[in-house]
């Protein structure tokens, strides 16, 4: 085998395509397997319900639709229990099952992901059984959900989604976006359709990141958040929340002075900082924060922070001092943003 194949191979097992064909898989072979050893008349239901709960996207998702299942296959049992219990008292089965469909009914409209209780209850109550207790067949379909549940939520475990690459990629795209809206304004882009495109994608993105740093949390027994400076992806939502507001805020700015008359002007210094953001955007993209990237983001910034201190000093005269002020508060944030990632200054890892 060559390289190139190897390396085919290779991106092809940790293609997420092949996690969840691996986590399908081990899900219907656990939970055929458990429904053998219990000798269950209708194991298929275990497999069905393995495939509804293994084929979430996240370990949330599914953990959720598990419990529904479970909830919704033991309120059904119940209710169909009791409507066994009438019916051997001589009342019409179809009059049984249509009054004890009703709740069940108005349950499935407020909780649509507790619909398997009124399954439940057509197979318990309507579906012929074997020659056996009827009360079999409930606690048979309570079995078959329980093992169905367990095995997907195994396999899960087993197989789950990386939430923590999402969130590196999330929080990428927030980044790409704020370098491009920075330059944007610092061309006197007049094309607010971009802008609002932009703008939509920065948000989209933060919000993705809130999700999947959640979902990571979920997942944080199998897969660790890290703590050291190779991995603080949690700690960068409100870096990224600051920096796109003060990003607004230096759109205001332009447009207030623009409206002053003429453009103002903005030092070519600032043409770094959606260099910075950009390179910084590249860094965080990876697991662990790429190395060479992140210098290069330093090395972009160190001109800007130089330029702030210039101001503060009194030494630096600036004809936009506003405009100037708010991206000397976008330099600092991403500053910070740049220590948090990596807070030696120098990463460990390339």
């Amino acid at each position: 085998m060559t390289g190139q194949d190897r390396d085919w191979l290779t991106n092809l097992l940790r293609a997420p395509e092949a996690r969840r064909f691996a986590r399908t898989l081990t899900g219907c072979v656990l939970s055929y397997g458990a429904a053998k050893l219990a000798s269950l008349p209708e194991g298929y239901w275990a497999l069905i319900t393995t495939m509804i709960v293994v084929t979430q996207p996240s370990l949330t998702q599914a953990i959720t639709t598990a419990r529904d299942q479970i909830i919704g296959a033991c309120i059904g049992a119940m209710v169909g229990g009791m409507g066994l219990v009438v019916m051997d008292r001589g009342f019409d089965p179809l009059t049984v099952f249509s009054v004890a469909l009703l709740p069940l009914a108005a349950l499935a409209a407020a909780r649509p992901g507790l619909r398997l209780a009124c399954v439940t209850l057509v197979i318990v109550l309507l579906v012929p059984g074997d020659a056996g207790s009827a009360f079999v067949r409930p606690l048979h379909r309570v079995a078959e959900i329980l093992i169905g549940a367990a095995a997907a939520f195994i396999a899960t475990v087993m197989w789950p989604n990386r939430a923590l690459k999402s969130a590196h990629r999330n929080a990428h795209d927030c980044l790409a976006a704020l370098a491009q809206m920075i330059e944007h304004k610092l061309a006197f882009s007049r094309d607010d359709t971009a802008l609002a495109l932009l703008e939509q994608t920065s948000l989209a993105a933060q919000t993705a990141l809130a999700e999947a740093l959640q979902e990571a949390g979920r997942e944080h027994v199998f897969v660790p958040i890290l703590r050291d400076s190779s991995d603080a992806i949690d700690k960068v939502p409100p870096f990224l929340s600051r920096l796109h507001r003060d990003v607004l805020v230096f759109g205001q700015a332009l447009a207030h002075t623009c409206a002053d008359g003429g453009k103002p002007h903005v030092d070519p210094v600032w043409q770094a900082l959606p260099r910075t953001l950009s390179a910084l955007a590249e860094a965080v993209s990876q697991i662990p924060v790429n190395a060479r990237k992140a210098r290069e983001a330093r090395e972009t910034l160190g001109p800007l922070l130089k330029r702030i201190n210039e101001r503060v000093d009194g030494a630096h005269a600036a004809l936009a001092p506003g405009i100037e002020l708010v991206m000397a508060l976008i330099v600092k944030d991403t500053d910070g943003l740049l220590q948090v990632l990596t807070p030696s200054g120098k990463p460990k890892s390339l």
